[in-house]
């Protein structure tokens, strides 16, 4: 009676293990960067969207989006409201409450100007703008100048065209994909390389690993596809 008792006791633990539904990951996409990648319909799109898609599809999990600003993206994700947060790149500032995942893309730092501008970048005088939240500000530690965050890349924009400040600081690939102004009178100058990629919250070690696996799976996928 006793085996009985407790072969049915763990046929109904291995059912409702094998019932269970696994809860949707939270995945929160950077408002700023929607002109390379953003949420339609329960998929990423966009000039970057194609590896996020495929690291995310082949990790085994099923996702909700959410598209936050930057800056509320980070808190979300230090609070544990979100589990991943993309597209983003190291900062040091976060690594004690989420794991920053394998390289997805290359692309590089940018310091935009306008062809008038005399400010040396280096100088304290330098004024530089960003957007709020964005892993770049690290660049300016050691310079003196002013410094001011906004909500949008656009306005980054329109307060060099003003004179309000001298650089802006961005990423190649979104600085690429800005198309809504003319960039005939900007100067882009690269100041850096960086890895752009993922980072998902401490408390899910097991999915920063599959996030990774499948990630390594679709970057080894890519390089033999392109030397074939």
């Amino acid at each position: 009676m006793h085996r009985y008792l407790v072969s049915v006791i763990l046929l109904v633990a291995m059912s409702a293990e094998a019932g269970a539904v696994t809860p949707e990951i939270r995945v929160g996409v950077g408002a700023e960067f929607e002109s390379v990648v953003s949420d339609e319909n329960g998929r990423l799109k966009g000039v970057i969207a194609e590896p996020y898609n495929c690291l995310l599809e082949g990790a085994g999990y099923s996702y909700e989006f959410v598209t936050l600003p930057l800056a509320r993206l980070v808190h979300e994700l230090r609070a544990g409201n979100i589990d991943v947060g993309l597209p983003l790149v190291h900062d040091s500032s976060r690594d004690d409450y989420a794991t920053f995942g394998n390289t997805v893309i290359k692309s590089s730092y940018l310091r935009i100007s306008v062809r008038s501008n005399q400010q040396k970048p280096d100088e304290p005088e330098a004024r530089y703008v960003y957007v709020r939240g964005f892993a770049g500000r690290a660049l300016l530690r050691g310079l003196d100048g002013r410094s001011f965050e906004v909500s949008e890349w656009s306005q980054a924009i329109a307060m060099l065209r003003r004179q309000r400040a001298d650089y802006v600081l961005i990423t190649e690939k979104t600085y690429g994909a800005l198309t809504e102004f003319r960039k005939t009178d900007l100067i882009a100058e690269k100041v850096s390389d960086l890895n752009v990629a993922f980072y998902v919250r401490k408390a899910l070690p097991k999915l920063a690993e599959a996030l990774n696996q499948s990630n390594n799976q679709c970057q080894t996928a890519k390089l033999a596809e392109t030397s074939g």
